[in-house]
């Protein structure tokens, strides 16, 4: 089941199958039992805060299945028990849900509630979701008609979870009340982004070139505009009248990118205060993402990107960039260069957690590798990496509570040209 597309096959040795069955990291599935609908568990409890000796049940989750360990074949896709390594990002759950399976979007409504969302191959499988309740993730239905992949997700509530799906030329919005999906609204383009702020505060963002957004204000769906000339890049609530956008505004090699607030009425460009250097013939700044932790939290991150030359030919350059506005002014941060910038999510204290990838990471790798760049508002920073045994982690997004971070992705062989995944969920417990 695995495709190598260059180099050589790093063959694992997966040890520890004898403690399969030993309390909760030992349940096995039941015999016969498909990847699509096997469960998983989680080591421990992830909101618990880690014992420095954790007990022997609390070093092994059992999940895996052979195509993430090729010299290890399963009999009816029996799962392996592979050991935990690395912190303070702890696996928390593995399983196979197709040859090619990831998950790619993540949302935590409370402590014992969270849902993510994935897809069983990578280019024609179908959408799945898992639902943490407390103790484990499990395979949880999703609602009939939707098609296309799962874009995106939030929530205000463990009964109040929206959930973004589409394919490249429509997008439908569907709500989760505690007990069922329901369809919500149909976009007649595609859609790139969910912000849910409360049950009457919603937000949609268009994938495509578009300066509108659509409102849900508990009753239904209406369009409202971005700033003139505008298109939507990045969207952020944090409070219900105030809403965080970055945005395109111009054309052709004048088009810039800027931060924009709304205080529900109008809206306004915002001053960045000089903190990065103006755009000039040889660079510009792109900024790309924007994360919202409260009125005197946010967080934009983007790229000072070189500009390609005159003939359209070469390899443009580019550096990370980030900066935070403490309800006063904005700061930059420093991001170490090495890093490209992907998904973020606020940290809850002023500062952010950021997927990173190698930004020279290796050209023939089929997943690059990622970790979790700590950016806190004073400037200060740290890396971690989320690891598996005898593999390689990528992330795809994050989500958090008041007590922990959610990452979900997949897992990888330890070569960087064997193409095969399997479903991974990373918990990250937030000292006190």
């Amino acid at each position: 089941m695995l495709r190598e597309l260059k180099g050589p096959v790093v063959l694992i040795t997966v040890f520890g199958l004898s403690v399969a069955g030993c309390g909760s990291a030992g349940r096995q599935s039941p015999a016969g039992q498909s990847p699509a609908s096997a469960a998983t568990t989680a080591t421990g409890t992830p909101g618990a805060s880690p014992s420095s000796s954790p007990s022997e049940d609390e070093k092994y989750v059992t999940g895996a299945f052979d195509y993430l360990y090729p010299d290890s074949p399963a009999t009816g896709k029996d799962p392996v028990t592979v050991p935990l390594v690395g912190e303070p990002w702890r696996l928390a759950h593995l399983a196979d849900y197709g040859v090619f399976d990831s998950l790619s979007r993540v949302v935590a409504p409370a402590e014992d509630d969270a849902w993510a969302f994935g897809q069983t191959e990578t280019w024609k499988g179908a959408p799945f979701a898992l639902r943490w309740d407390g103790w484990q993730w499990v395979r949880s239905a999703l609602p009939d008609g939707l098609k296309g992949s799962v874009v995106d997700a939030g929530s205000a509530a463990p009964d109040d979870v929206w959930m973004l799906a589409g394919t490249e030329r429509s997008s439908s919005a569907f709500h989760w009340d505690g007990v069922r999906w329901t369809l919500s609204e149909e976009f007649p383009l595609a859609m790139r982004q969910i912000e849910v702020l409360d049950r009457t505060h919603v937000w949609a963002l268009p994938a495509e070139d578009a300066n509108v957004t659509w409102f849900f204000d508990g009753d239904g769906w209406r369009r409202t505009p971005l700033p003139g000339g505008v298109l939507g890049l990045a969207i952020g609530a944090t409070a219900p009248g105030t809403l965080w956008a970055v945005g395109l505004s111009g054309e052709g090699p004048r088009q810039t990118t800027g931060v924009f607030r709304s205080d529900g009425t109008r809206w306004t460009r915002v001053s960045l205060d000089g903190i990065f250097p103006p755009d000039d013939e040889s660079h510009y700044l792109r900024l790309e993402n924007l994360v919202t932790g409260g009125e005197d939290d946010v967080w934009i991150f983007g790229s000072r990107a070189e500009r390609p030359g005159e003939s359209g030919e070469g390899e443009s350059r580019s550096l990370p960039v980030a900066a935070h506005w403490d309800g006063r002014s904005w700061r930059a941060v420093t991001v170490p260069p090495r890093w490209s910038l992907r998904e973020a999510v606020s940290d809850g204290r002023g500062g952010a957690q950021v997927i990173v990838r190698p930004a020279d990471g290796d050209p023939d790798a089929v997943t690059p590798t990622t970790a979790i760049l700590s950016l806190a508002a004073d400037g200060s920073s740290s890396v971690s990496t989320p690891a598996v045994f005898g593999g390689r982690v990528s992330l795809n997004a994050l989500a958090r509570t008041p007590e922990k971070i959610w990452g979900v992705g997949a897992a990888h062989p330890s070569a960087v040209t064997a193409s095969a995944s399997t479903s991974a969920v990373h918990v990250h417990t937030i000292t006190p």
